[in-house]
């Protein structure tokens, strides 16, 4: 059985974003350069085969080339909470 990879889990391997990795495969599935093994399910869900990892991967660095997708990866929101001991306890 092939291992197939999520739009989050090619997202998380790449340090992207999910919506880039959504327009490359939407790309790519366009152009009809993805494989068989690659296929939509539901809605927009997609399962990508490792063989297209690198299709993906070279259509994002051309994306960036060509200044039509951002240079560096989304920043991960961090939230600190701050929890203070009730002093009337």
């Amino acid at each position: 059985m092939t291992t197939r990879f999520s739009l989050a889990e090619l997202a998380e391997m790449m340090h992207t974003d999910v919506s880039v990795i959504r327009q490359a495969v939407d790309a790519l599935a366009a152009e009809g350069k993805l494989t068989a093994e690659s296929f939509v399910f539901g809605d927009r869900n997609w399962r990508i085969a490792p063989t297209d990892t690198k299709r993906i991967q070279d259509w994002i660095e051309a994306q960036r080339a060509a200044g039509r997708i951002p240079a560096e990866p989304p920043r991960r929101r961090v939230v600190k909470k701050l929890v203070r001991a009730d002093e009337s306890e």
